[in-house]
């Protein structure tokens, strides 16, 4: 299962890297030749910068996700003593004595500092130390998709069907068979190439969706102070509670969780950082967390 487990999530990471070049591939081949042909410079400026800040955006962040270390807890060089002070836990599956907010990967076999989740789509953990670059990647990748499937297809369909529109933005979902037929009737493409247009237009859609989901599921965990894993933990003991009271240890508000997540003190770092892809460096190794219960760094 191992093996098979390796393979399919560098077939994930093959996925997403297609669906970033389609998306560039489209505007590259199709939107600017177009717009540049026939004088609309000021549209053809404004996309040839909104969109090459996107695709930097989403290629350097998914970069960084997938060949930045986690945080794996045996990267760590702490003393026993110093383990005891910061009420390090054993694992029972790797061995190893792991810090607060720490958990154990069952893909990777290694306990991971702040540990979110193991995703197939970077072929990597979600852990403290790329965990920003996951949400950013995830955010922007939703953005470009957004961006080349809404603003693009009207222009795309002016193109490849010369000045014609032939489907609407959610045509593919809700008449994909009426569809196909008006696409292979037409006569200024092949039907090949209008089938294959089509399944490139609704997988990007459908893509769209799916990572918009993810992104804002995300965004709910880190607004709560959370992870993957503690939110799973705190649904578990809230369930088998007679208070039936939330826990959420790391929880101190909207703002402060954000802050504290990216790791900034000032809105104009905040921008710096959602607008610019550079790496993240973490201020401390992940050993030591604020709580409610331990309000000291």
């Amino acid at each position: 299962m191992g093996v098979v487990r390796q393979i399919v999530e560098k077939l994930c990471v093959i996925i997403t890297i297609i669906l970033v070049y389609e998306n560039a591939l489209v505007f590259y081949q199709y939107f600017f030749p177009y717009w540049w042909s026939h004088g609309f410079y000021r549209r053809f400026f404004f996309h040839l910068i909104i969109g090459h800040w996107l695709l930097i955006n989403t290629i350097m962040h998914y970069y960084f996700a997938i060949a930045k270390s986690p945080g794996f807890v045996v990267e760590l060089k702490k003393e026993l003593s110093t383990q005891e002070e910061l009420n390090y836990t054993k694992c029972l599956k790797c061995d190893v004595m792991r810090p607060p907010r720490a958990h154990h990967c069952k893909v990777c076999q290694k306990c991971v500092v702040r540990y979110d989740h193991h995703c197939p789509w970077i072929n990597n953990c979600v852990g403290y130390r790329n965990h920003v670059h996951f949400i950013l990647f995830c955010f922007f990748m939703a953005l470009i998709s957004a961006y080349a499937t809404i603003v693009g297809q009207k222009q795309f369909q002016l193109v490849m069907f010369h000045d014609q529109i032939l489907f609407g933005l959610f045509a593919p979902i809700l008449q994909p068979e009426e569809l196909v037929t008006t696409i292979i009737e037409h006569k200024t493409i092949g039907p090949i190439t209008g089938v294959l247009t089509l399944f490139l237009f609704l997988t990007n859609l459908v893509a769209m969706g799916l990572v918009l989901m993810l992104t804002i599921w995300q965004i709910s965990l880190i607004t709560k102070g959370q992870t993957c894993v503690e939110e799973r933990i705190d649904k578990s003991i809230v369930a088998n509670s007679v208070q039936g009271q939330k826990q959420r240890p790391y929880d101190f508000g909207f703002k402060l969780n954000w802050a504290r997540f990216f790791e900034v003190n000032k809105i104009s770092e905040l921008l710096f950082r959602l607008l610019i892809p550079f790496p993240f460096q973490p201020k401390h190794d992940g050993t030591q967390w604020i709580s409610k219960d331990n309000k000291k760094n």
